[in-house]
């Protein structure tokens, strides 16, 4: 599947909201960036794996969790290593849980949960709990999705619709318990909207030809999606019910609205404008900026400096161990993945009389 460089416009964008809303009581609605990132990825894990079934008549979970590993494991244990000694120092405590328990649950993927057991456990690396709700979809999703696929049955976009609809009236109904707040925020079971939407949407996409529309059509409505998004963003704050009962899937489909343009259209003023080189720069860089800038902003601020310097702080070292994070150990984790066999084509056996020929796999 061919890179889109809008898709990386739209992951700066994101990313970006997310960052200013770790540093700046102004930019209160930048924590719903993360439910962009989860509707970019639904769609383009669904997309792939669709693809590769269409393609040979299976789908590699093998190979596909390996390239997922190398993909998002070294930077994240870079992350660790690099801020391990703070956590040992400076920020021990912005920790609730013993540190060791915290590093555990940031490796086995599972922070999100750490935090719904105990706010604020993971202290600095408090942030990866969207990186354990996404792996968890990864390892559960594909298998689902070869179980549907296997039986020769369409792909699964009515169960998928029913899911989302599950999660955000469920959401819904328990956005009125204060005490809640914690397992709807963090838990994979309220906050998997994004990635179901924009996995239907990926199926929908390859089931469905048409539903791509006329490009003005989809223009106006990606534009709406993100009017949307901009109110969403000026508007929301974390803490109120609202946001949970329907902030939160708002812009899962504004997202979606967005997503589905960028990945359907070639030209035209959005896609233009989300794939000028800064932006898409910006996106390239996403996952390390995402990773790196929590610890570092929670580091130094309440160090007693001036905002201005904070700031410059901040954004100077989360980009260094960006850049040196992309150069040093994305990059060559990249190129071998790249080195990786692309998943054989099904063989296609002729049937014999009266027979129905299939894939050998």
């Amino acid at each position: 599947m061919s890179r889109r460089p809008a898709l990386d416009g739209l992951r700066a964008i994101a990313v970006l909201a997310v960052m200013a809303f770790h540093t700046s009581p102004a930019a209160h609605g930048g924590f719903l960036g993360v439910d962009v990132f989860f509707v970019i990825s639904g769609y383009l894990i669904t997309a792939l794996l669709l693809r590769e079934w269409d393609r040979t008549g299976r789908i590699d979970l093998r190979s596909f969790y390996l390239r997922r590993a190398l993909r998002l494991l070294p930077p994240l244990l870079f992350m660790l290593v690099v801020s391990l000694p703070v956590v040992l120092t400076l920020a021990r405590d912005q920790f609730t849980l013993n540190p060791v328990v915290a590093l555990a649950s940031v490796l086995f993927y599972v922070a999100n949960w750490a935090n719904v057991w105990v706010n604020g456990g993971t202290g600095i690396w408090t942030h990866t709990w969207s990186l354990s709700i996404e792996e968890q979809f990864y390892l559960i999703w594909p298998v689902l999705l070869i179980a549907v696929l296997a039986r020769r049955r369409k792909a699964p976009a009515a169960a998928l619709a029913v899911l989302v609809g599950v999660v955000v009236v469920a959401r819904w109904i328990s956005a009125g318990n204060s005490e809640s707040t914690l397992w709807l925020y963090y838990a994979t079971t309220s906050h998997c909207d994004g990635l179901l939407l924009g996995a239907l949407l990926a199926v929908l996409l390859q089931r469905r030809e048409g539903l791509a529309g006329t490009r003005v059509r989809s223009e106006v409505v990606a534009w709406a999606g993100v009017l949307g998004l901009a109110a969403l963003f000026a508007t929301s704050r974390i803490e109120p019910s609202v946001t949970y009962q329907w902030r939160l899937p708002l812009a899962a489909l504004f997202s979606a609205l967005v997503v589905h343009h960028l990945v359907t259209q070639k030209d035209g003023p959005m896609v233009s404008l989300l794939s000028v080189r800064p932006l898409v720069v910006i996106g390239t860089l996403s996952y390390g900026l995402y990773l790196y800038h929590f610890p570092v902003f929670m580091t130094v601020q309440n160090r007693g400096f001036s905002h201005l310097v904070q700031h410059l702080l901040e954004l100077s070292l989360t980009v260094a161990l960006t850049v040196f994070s992309w150069f040093l150990v994305e990059k060559p984790a990249l190129r071998l993945k790249d080195r990786l066999p692309a998943p054989a084509p099904a063989l296609v056996v002729p049937a014999p009389a009266g027979g129905v020929a299939g894939p050998v796999t």
